[in-house]
């Protein structure tokens, strides 16, 4: 079971973006969306966190990782940008 929580991982990170992109953007409120996404998003990360030692892992965590702080960049060159 625990050699499929990453690719599990990565299909519920996928399928949470497109949910969103489909079904929930412009029609829930914007705290709702942000709730769906962070749930989406927490339970991919421990799924990862969850799933077997071996390159999966390392693959999935990495890729989160990369995300995370391109997001934290991108959301500071904003903030940096509009003052």
């Amino acid at each position: 079971m625990r050699n499929y929580l990453g690719v599990a991982s990565i299909t519920i990170f996928i399928l949470t973006f497109l949910s969103m992109q489909i079904f929930v953007i412009g029609k829930v409120s914007g705290a709702t969306g942000s709730a769906i996404l962070m749930f989406g998003v927490g339970l991919s990360i421990l799924l990862a966190l969850f799933s077997q030692k071996g390159r999966m892992k390392t693959i999935v965590l990495s890729l989160y990782g990369v995300l995370i702080v391109g997001f934290v960049t991108i959301s500071i060159l904003f903030g940096v940008a509009h003052m």
